[in-house]
């Protein structure tokens, strides 16, 4: 009977020989399980003539995604649901190609191709580029064992200009949607924490994050949880909030009862007004560029933000201000002015 070796994934891998090609090269079958037995059972069925239906026919690309993606159902419906939509809509050319016709060449020629798909909003980002891959290798290493070398395109860094926080808060001051955007820019709360809030979840001053409500596939889904343990965390509300929440009709259970699209498409449209480039998430970017510039302690901007790591909140949210730029580079431009200016 074929032994199975332990992968570095935990997963267990044996091969069983198939035949001899016209060359003299032999083929072999691979299995891969999550234990030892049920590997070396696969294996000694294939062997004996057993066929399980999933494994009539060479396994291919899709077949290998479509197992992994089941595999991770346990995981978060959001990232399921990412699974599915990468599924449906990228590398259609090589869905189809057998497992075991797979090589390096062939496989960066397909990312290659991949990279010029045209998308909604143009030729993808490498960004998305970056997630589809990583579905499909992740999917071959753990259902194949197999492993590729690929080269993908490089993330083009984009400096975006900010607006001061000022310029956003009289933006959506007094309108439908200002609790939302404040919740999102004072306090750092995402979309997706600001709609899973309940009034159960206010006490006194306090507000605490003990859900989220995100959208599957359309149907608004309730996770107890965040991405991370970081993101379950309480605020003291400050008193222009608890204003606005003792104006906010209780219609319901949680205190924005506005979909994902409706609050949404009122803050742009709220921005479009004021000649605002900024999405909504871009709100909790300004909130930890605030943070940067008052010099709030690492420690305590990452509980606030919810950050797990100060390199995410670094690298990614905090950003700085054009007056506060400009501040700084009068600042440095009159020390070697004066430099100049020395006998």
């Amino acid at each position: 009977m074929a032994k199975a070796k332990r992968n570095k994934n935990g997963t267990w891998t044996t091969r069983v020989y198939d035949y001899t090609d016209e060359t003299g090269k032999a083929h072999y079958k691979r299995f891969t399980r999550d234990t030892r037995a049920e590997c070396e059972l696969a294996a000694a069925r294939w062997k004996n003539g057993e066929r399980p239906k999933r494994e009539k026919g060479p396994m291919t690309v899709g077949n290998a995604v479509d197992q992994y993606i089941d595999l991770c159902r346990v995981q978060s419906p959001t990232t399921v649901s990412g699974y599915e939509k990468i599924r449906r809509t990228s590398f259609f050319h090589l869905w189809d190609t057998a497992v075991s016709d797979l090589t390096n060449t062939a496989i960066q020629a397909a990312v290659n191709i991949e990279a010029m798909r045209e998308g909604r909003r143009g030729q993808i980002s490498a960004k998305t580029l970056a997630n589809e891959w990583g579905l499909v290798s992740s999917s071959l290493w753990r259902i194949c064992g197999l492993k590729f070398d690929v080269r993908l395109p490089q993330r083009v860094k984009k400096i975006k200009e900010y607006p001061e926080p000022a310029e956003v808060m009289e933006a959506v001051r007094g309108s439908s949607v200002e609790l939302p955007c404040l919740l999102a820019l004072w306090l750092s709360f995402t979309m997706s924490e600001i709609r899973g809030l309940k009034w159960s979840d206010i006490r006194g001053d306090v507000i605490t994050i003990n859900r989220v409500m995100v959208d599957v596939d359309g149907v608004p889904t309730i996770k107890e949880t965040g991405k991370t343990d970081a993101r379950i965390r309480r605020h003291r509300l400050p008193e222009y909030l608890q204003q606005l929440l003792k104006k906010t009709p209780h219609e319901s259970d949680y205190i924005i009862p506005l979909t994902h699209d409706q609050i949404y498409g009122r803050f742009q449209s709220l921005c479009k007004k004021k000649g605002i480039d900024l999405r909504f998430h871009d709100l909790r970017h300004l909130n930890a560029s605030v943070m940067l510039q008052l010099n709030v302690p690492e420690k305590y901007a990452m509980e606030r933000g919810g950050w797990k790591t100060p390199h995410i909140m670094k690298s990614v949210y905090q950003h700085t201000f054009t007056s506060q730029r400009i501040a700084v580079d009068n600042q440095i431009d009159a020390y070697f002015g004066a430099l100049l200016n020395q006998d």
